[in-house]
This record gives structure tokens, sequence and C-alpha cells, in this order.
């Protein structure tokens, strides 16, 4: 009985550390050690260590274990593997073993509800919850936190509402615990309705730095990117320390608000409260950086960072192709490969917008067919994007629309948008023309599609073509007021709004 106890003890520890690999090794151990048996805290130890190692392989083989010993029967136990199969991405599996639930608990429906937001199953999850609600199983904490995530990412604006309500009303006054408030927070974000992010912000009597980060993230999520800077401003005169997340979403802000001059700031402000630059902390400068037109502070802090991995590699490469520097990028690149790092299909965005810059077409095939071959990475419309672009810049325009009709999925209006780009640059009118009336099947009504005809057709001396063209935008067609940010004594100003650093 000891030896078990200690066996479990173990095994459970090694679960819940950074290597739960550790802990199948000494279940494993003791299958062997006769005559300790494993019991139910051994296996529901040894699942979850599965799902922590997403070890699908063991999870099942283990799972078989639990079914031919019996112990499957035990709640724990089948809750436990519910959760790992979910955790594994299995979640067919995991459906298949709670549809054998005979009267699945509160923690059963929510290993459920769990698995399929985990696994980007919004509406699956949603459905579940109905299920649950109509099944009378009252909702736990951990239940709203799912059904918040789930309504977020589906937008549903309407059931987040009716599930704060529940919130409100319950006696376990959900929305004093900072899990449950940041999630609100979060979810009312996504839904695009800050408003009552701010509200129930406002409403919470204890904030943590997460239910800061939950507020800037929401601002930064719906481009209100000179709030972010407020707010940030706010924490800090709250007394919170901000950690890894606010930063990057603050250094985010500036990268969008093109604010070369307080990023730097925000720059320093990390090197005097943060050891070492990390990994997305640096993405996030070289991001900034490059988008505030300042590629050699981007290099800089790239060669300074001690561990990069794929994004942040990809994000120098993108920024040197932005900024025109072709070789670099792609030597860049060949450096990724050779250090072992794979490349992702935001990598090849990159490399294939640095051969579109210096018209390297045939160099920019070699990389798309690579992309698909060596990476089986399956092209998405920016990358063909990319290629019309290619394409059109080195005036091959005719191959532009032959690759549109080659592509596996139906072309967008971001295609036809850039093959209407490359025929400005080579005033093709005819080209134009088919770019133009594929955007108007597609249901797109542009100004800037309208207004790049009206100017191919000026240029070709068709004028009154382009007079057509201009009076019909004149019709139906509104072009957008732009807005300025302007930056006086380190105060930011749009349309009123301060905000000082």
């Amino acid at each position: 009985m000891h030896v078990a106890i200690r066996w479990n003890t173990l095994i459970r520890k090694l679960s819940l550390s950074p290597t739960p690999t550790h802990a199948l090794h000494l279940f494993v151990q003791m299958l062997r050690s006769p005559p300790s048996r494993p019991d139910t805290f051994t296996y529901a130890s040894a699942l979850k260590a599965c799902g922590r190692a997403r070890a699908h392989f063991s999870a099942r083989t283990i799972h078989a274990l639990t079914v031919k010993t019996n112990t499957l029967s035990n709640a724990f136990v089948a809750n436990t593997t519910l959760h790992t199969y979910a955790s594994c991405g299995d979640i067919d599996s995991a459906r298949k073993l709670f549809s054998l639930f005979f009267s699945p608990d509160v923690i059963a429906w929510n290993a459920m509800l769990s698995g399929y937001v985990q696994n980007d199953l919004l509406d699956d999850a949603l459905k579940l919850f109905d299920r649950m609600w109509s099944a009378g199983v009252a909702p736990t904490a951990v239940t709203v936190i799912s059904v918040l995530s789930a309504c977020g990412g589906a937008k549903d604006f309407s059931l987040g509402r009716q599930v704060h309500g529940f919130v409100k009303k319950s006696v376990m006054q959900f929305e004093r615990e900072l899990f449950v408030g940041t999630c609100l927070i979060d979810m009312y974000a996504k839904c695009g309705c800050l408003e009552f992010s701010l509200k129930v912000f406002d409403e919470m009597r204890i904030k943590d730095v997460g239910v800061w980060n939950a507020l800037i993230g929401g601002h930064v999520h719906n481009g209100c990117y000179y709030d972010v800077l407020r707010i940030f401003k706010d924490l800090e005169m709250s007394g919170l320390i901000p950690d890894e997340l606010t930063i990057v979403c603050v250094v985010s802000a500036c990268a969008n608000l093109g604010e070369l001059e307080i990023g730097k700031k925000i720059h320093l402000y990390i090197k005097e409260r943060f050891r070492d630059v990390n990994v997305k902390i640096g993405t996030a400068l070289i991001d900034m950086y490059s988008k505030c037109g300042c590629i050699a502070k981007s290099k800089e802090v790239f060669d300074l960072m001690h561990e990069k991995d794929a994004t942040a590699w990809t994000s120098m490469i993108g920024g040197l192709a932005i900024h025109g520097q072709t070789e670099d990028a792609l030597q860049l690149f060949s450096l990724m490969q050779r250090y072992g790092v794979r490349p992702d299909g935001v990598t090849f965005v990159g490399v294939l917008c640095a051969c579109s810059h210096a018209g390297l077409v045939e160099q920019g095939l070699q990389y798309f067919y690579s992309m698909i071959k060596e990476y089986s990475i399956v092209p998405r419309i920016e990358h063909y994007g990319c290629m019309i672009d290619l394409f059109g810049r080195a005036g091959r325009l005719k191959e532009s629309l032959e690759f549109i009709y080659s592509m596996d999925v139906r072309a967008n209006a971001v295609v036809w948008r850039a093959l209407l780009s490359a025929c400005r640059l080579n005033l093709d009118v005819k080209l134009a023309e088919v770019a133009v009336r594929n955007l108007l099947e597609l249901g797109t009504h542009h100004c800037g599609d309208y207004v790049l005809l009206a100017n191919i057709y000026a240029s070709k001396g068709m004028w009154n073509d382009a007079r057509r063209i201009r009076e019909m935008m004149e019709g139906w067609i509104q072009k957008k007021p732009g807005f300025s940010l302007i930056e006086l004594h380190n105060q930011m100003e749009d349309e009123g709004n301060l905000v000082v650093l």
C-alpha cells in the first residue's frame, strides 16, 4: 500500500512538472515492477501527463488499459481521459467517450466544452452549452470561462450578454473572480463592444495585471491604439508591474501608429525593467521599428536576441522585404534554414515579397514551389497575391492572369487588386478591365479600384472612359476621410483625445 502511494506521489508530481513525459516513463516502470499495480489515481496522473505532453499514442494506450482493468468506470479517470483526448486534439475520441457517459457530471461537461474551445470548434461549444443548460446542469466558473471564450471567438454578443446576466444573478458572484472578469472583458472586446469591456473593468474591485492586459489587448484588437498607450499609463500609475504581454501589446500599438519616438521610449523602458529581451518582446520590437521605417534598429534588436524562434526570423525577413532590402532578406532566409528553423507560411510571404520588390520572378517561383513541395505548406491568398505582384512588377501580366486561373482556390479581392495594381504600372487597359469586372462580381465596391482604373484610362488618353468612371464614382461611392495623429510635447492627439507619455 505504501509502495503504491509513493509511486502515485512521484507520477503525479512529474505529471505537473515542466517535463510530463518523465511521469509516463515512471508509469511504465511501475507496470514492470510487480506487485505494484496502478490504481485510479495512477491512471489519472498518467493521463494528465499525456495531455500536457500532447502524447496522443500514449493516451490511447493508457485508455485501453483503463478499459481492460475496468478503471474507466471511475468518474475521475473517465473525465481525465476525456480532457486528455481534447488536449491532444483528438476531439472525435473525446466526443465518442462523452457520448458513452450515462449521466455526465459538471466536470465531464466542462472537459468536453473546454475541448471544443481549445480546438476552435466554437459552434459545437455553444451547442454543447445549450444542451448542458437544458439538462439542468448548473454551470461553474470553469463553464462560464469556456463559454465566454467561445462567445468571443464566434463574436456571439447576444449569448455573451446572456452569460454575463447569469453571472450577475448567480449566487457564486462570478464577476468578483478575476478569471471570469478577465474573460468578460476579452469577450466584449472580441465582439467589438469596448464600452462593455470598460464597464466590466470599472466594476471589478480587484484587478491584477491579467485584467489590465485583457483591456489593453482588447483595444489593440479593435485598433484603438492611442487608448492602449493611455491605459498603459494608467496601469503604471496603479502600482502594478506590467508583464511581457503588456509590453508586447504596447509595442504593437506603437508599431501600428508609426510612432517611432514613443516606441523608442518604450524600448528604453524595457531595458530598464527587463533583464533580457525575450523572444516575444524582441519580435514585437523588430516589427515596431520596421513599421516605423527604422530597419537598422530592427536589425540591432534581432542581432542582440539570445534566442530566436520562427516568428522572430519571419518578422526580420518581412521587415527587410518591405524596406526593399531583398538580398539581405533572402540571405537571412538561407541562414534561417541552415540553423534548422522551420519556416511557415508567413515566412514565405516575406520571402516572396522580397523577390517581388527586386523583380526576381524565377527565384520567386522556386521559393513558391519549394514552399509546397519541401515544407508541405498549402498556399494562401497572401502567397498568390505576392506572386501576382511579382509577375506584374516584372511586366509579365499575361502570366499573372494565367497564374490566377491556375489557383487551387477562388481568387478574392486581394488577388484581383494585385493584378489591377500591376496593370496600373504597365498601363494595361484590357487586363485592368478584367480585374475590375471580377471585383464587381465579388460584390466589392472600393473607391480605390475605380480610381486606379480611371487613372489607367487617363494615362492612355482615354478621357471619355476616365470621365465615365469618375461620374459613376460620384453617384454611389464615397471616399472615406482619413485622420491624423499629432504629437505635441510628448502628447499624442487624435480628434481631441490626448495620450500623455
